[in-house]
């Protein structure tokens, strides 16, 4: 335009757009500046207009053409004139197509004409646009949505935020609003017969580029090439030859049904005749409701290749596939499967209950597998274990599961059994060889041998997590691995093997907060509550999407219970306890839940309940004896039972355990619990020998007990005669009970300044952010303890509490007990602590 107005050359120029890429607007703001700019504007190709477009004042003339590729001869003769007569300016917008006459009268300038291309909008300009439209800022989300259903196009996407600002429209193609639809179909209907037939060939799952066209009756003798050119040139396809999706909608929603079934049908047979697979059009026609049998084994044979690598997609076209026409009951245990895998347990309980009450089932081996882990998600391993043993044989070879589920329902000898008869997978993948392991270190742990079974469970887990496929199981072996390893008292490789296993998805979705609640359980044990309820909190948002099944919630329900018990929380254990009942009530105790039960069983004796969890502690009982008593399961549960004992004040069965512990010689943990016991069983009748309790207490942390071994410690310290013995076992206690220090401050690393001077670490904060030790004890002030109580959660001395108190009050400057809770509160909740 500055050259227009400036007089310094003659400007013939072409713009250059699909259909609504906004070629008029951009004529119509040209003609305004122009205007004002003192230039003289003719509209349109009419020749007697421009038979005196160079008379006037001098005022430079600019001639405006729109959609000049659809002029007639004699209009484009004046163009051709105009060209040549060098006497107005030209601007001229079209519709891009190679034969348009346009194009061709526009090359015969030479090099005196350019062409302005319109692109689709980026997504900047998208969201520039939406502002304008909307008037307000709108979701990002929707923006991106909007361009993608558009493609970009401008008049589209001015359609699409429209309907989002007056049709309050969700972008998605399939519920496009009436007046967006009425628009589309205008503007379709006003095509030729041949290219809306061609856009409809589009819409059912015809490529531009694939061999279906070429060989489809209807466009044997179709100038395919130019029918293309067409629908890019009308904005209604991308320059990929794909419908933009909202078009795609549009021209399904108008076209005749009985004309878009014969064209789905010509689609299928051209894909056949030239050999080609339906690939992702199979999909579409099933979705629209075409039914054929091609299109039905096209969709099975899909599903079968994803299974093993993305099971959503494989349940899809499994689905999609019946819609096809597919035998329902054929696909019903690979729809289990891919359920499973896909993490959607629910769908796969139901299709697995549907194709067990069939009595002659097709894929027999795959359907049980699924429904076994179901059974074992719900508690029911035992059943679970019949299942595995019934198809045990060459033919469906679950000889391993077999194994591993008899051995965790103290079945060893059916096991072993079976093992001897060696139906193990011929060619077995990485999943099988992880599933073998995992029966051995079963077997191995309830033959006494805790460090070898450790070895094969966490070689076991190594494999698991790096195998791509999930199959379903009826435990993943980091959860065994972590099991054995809080026997031993290893809590670190616990942790570590769940760690890695939760960053691995191993097991697929169904697992997800399974491995986050045995990393909670762990992490209780190993007295980092912080750590624990951020494990439950992670498992609990998983849940949401799939909730739990009953052994899951079960384990949900120690960890809540042991939260509530180790911080002394009497209100909250209640409350935890009263949510724990039902799961308590359908519990079948399996060497799976052993952890989970002994964390139940000594809430119970805490809140007097014990005669709840008694027939499941007498079946656990009766479990690890029919297994031979094993070392490391038999020594967890005869703590458990000390455990409660204590609590209960019955010195007999305290006594009766004590000594069972000391009866397993060469059991180092035993012996190192046994005399633990003993040493807190006189500590709480009076008898406090210092360094007894010392030794004790250090036993008990060494064997995994570290939460047990600060309390041996505390409770010691508040009978000790000596005030000088008090204060030696309250910092035992210390030492035992460690500091969860958040990993990075919220203010950065300017927030604390470590200094180090001769060996000795010296902290510098900001004035009014608390310490780690002052969290603690603010959080125990807002529950409403008192010094007493503060210092025997935290194992200090009521005095201590006293003074930590007197310090957060001085640190944020609290007036009062009132104005020191509220300051209390606002500093926990923004996360003024280290």
């Amino acid at each position: 335009m500055r050259r227009i107005l400036n007089g310094s050359d003659r400007v013939i120029s072409g713009i250059s757009g699909p259909g609504g890429a906004g070629k008029s607007l951009l004529l119509d703001r040209m003609a305004s500046a122009l205007r004002t700019g003192g230039a003289r504007i003719v509209r349109g190709a009419d020749a007697d207009r421009h038979d005196d477009e160079g008379d006037g004042d001098g005022a430079p003339v600019v001639i405006l053409v729109d959609d000049a590729h659809q002029l007639a001869p004699g209009e484009l003769a004046v163009i051709d004139r105009v060209i040549a007569e060098d006497r107005a300016h030209l601007l001229v917008a079209f519709r891009p197509s190679p034969a348009a006459p346009i194009v061709e009268v526009l090359e015969r300038a030479g090099r005196r004409h350019s062409t302005l291309l319109l692109h689709p909008l980026s997504p900047a300009d998208t969201e520039d646009r939406a502002e304008e439209v909307i008037g307000a800022a709108i979701d990002p989300a929707d923006v991106a949505r909007i361009r993608e259903l558009t493609g970009g196009n401008p008049r589209l996407v001015d359609l699409g935020l429209h309907a989002l600002r007056d049709e309050d429209w969700h972008p998605d193609p399939h519920d496009v609003p009436t007046p967006m639809l009425t628009q589309l179909a205008d503007e379709i209907d006003g095509l030729p017969r041949a290219a809306r037939e061609f856009a409809l060939a589009l819409a059912v799952g015809f490529s531009a580029s694939g061999p279906a066209l070429a060989t489809a009756p209807r466009f044997a003798h179709a100038d395919t090439r130019s029918l293309m050119q067409a629908a890019r040139a009308a904005g209604l396809a991308r320059a990929d030859g794909r419908l933009a999706p909202i078009v795609r909608e549009a021209v399904l929603r108008i076209a005749m049904p009985d004309e878009a079934w014969s064209l789905r049908r010509e689609l299928v047979d051209a894909m056949e005749s030239a050999g080609v697979p339906l690939g992702e059009a199979a999909l579409d026609l099933a979705s629209a409701g075409f039914r054929d049998p091609r299109i039905a084994s096209e969709l099975e044979r899909a599903g079968d290749e994803l299974l093993s690598v993305d099971a959503a997609e494989a349940a899809r076209r499994y689905a999609a596939a019946v819609e096809a026409g597919a035998d329902r009951v054929a696909l019903e245990a690979r729809r289990a499967h891919a359920a499973w895998a896909a993490g959607d347990v629910r769908e796969a309980e139901r299709l697995v209950d549907r194709f067990l009450a069939r009595p002659h089932a097709e894929d027999v081996c795959r359907g049980v597998g699924v429904a076994a882990a179901v059974w074992a998600r719900q508690g029911l391993l035992a059943r679970s274990a019949d299942a595995y043993e019934r198809l045990s044989g060459e033919d469906c070879a679950m000889a391993p599961l077999a194994m591993l589920a008899l051995a965790a329902t103290g079945e060893p000898d059916r096991a072993r059994a079976l093992r001897a008869q060696g139906g193990r997978v011929a060619y077995p993948t990485s999943s099988h060889v992880a599933v073998d392991l995992m029966a051995d270190g079963v077997l191995r742990l309830l033959d006494g041998d805790a460090d070898r079974a450790l070895g094969s469970l966490l070689t076991a887990s190594n494999v698991m997590s790096e195998a791509d496929a999930v199959m379903p199981l009826p435990e993943v072996p980091a959860v065994l691995a972590a099991q054995v390893a809080l026997s031993t008292g290893e809590l670190r490789i616990a942790d570590e093997v769940l760690s890695s296993a939760i960053a691995a998805a191993q097991g697929g979705p169904a697992f997800a907060p399974r491995l986050q609640l045995m990393r909670a359980l762990v992490a209780l044990r190993s007295d980092r509550p912080l750590h624990a309820r951020e494990h439950l909190a992670a498992a609990s948002a998983d849940a949401a999407l799939r909730p739990l099944g009953l052994r899951d919630e079960l384990l949900a329900s120690a960890v809540r219970v042991g939260l509530a018990r180790h911080q002394g929380e009497i209100p909250g254990l209640v409350r935890a306890w009263e949510a724990a009942r039902h799961a308590i009530a359908g519990m079948r105790p399996d060497v799976t839940n052993l952890p989970a039960l002994a964390e139940l069983v000594v809430a119970a004796a805490r809140l007097g309940e014990a005669h709840l969890v008694a027939p499941h502690l007498s079946a656990a009982w009766e479990l690890l004896d029919r297994a031979g008593l094993p070392a490391p399961l038999a020594t967890g549960l005869h703590w458990t039972e000390i455990e409660s004992g204590l609590l209960r004040n019955d010195p007999a069965a305290v006594r009766l355990h004590v000594e069972a512990l000391e009866s397993r010689d060469g059991d180092r943990t035993a012996q190192r619990l046994g005399r633990a016991a003993r040493v807190w069983a006189a500590a709480l009748g009076g008898l406090v020998e210092v360094e007894a309790v010392e030794r004790a207490a250090r036993d008990l942390d060494a064997a995994g007990y570290p939460w047990d071994a600060a309390r041996l410690a505390g409770h010691a310290a508040g009978r000790a005669a000596e005030h000088q013995d008090s204060l030696r076992l309250l910092a035992l206690a210390r030492s035992l009970h460690p500091d969860e220090v958040r990993s990075a401050s919220p203010q950065g690393p300017a927030a604390g300044i470590e200094l180090t001077a001769a060996g000795i670490g010296v902290s510098v904060h900001d004035e009014g952010r608390l310490s780690a030790r002052e969290s603690e004890v603010a959080r125990l002030v807002l529950e409403g303890k008192t010094y007493a109580e503060i210092g025997q959660a935290i194992f200090i001395s009521p005095r201590t509490a006293e003074h930590h108190i007197a310090r957060i009050r001085r640190r944020l400057g609290a007036t009062n007990r009132s104005d020191l809770i509220a300051k209390l509160r606002a500093a926990l909740e923004n996360g003024d602590s280290r």
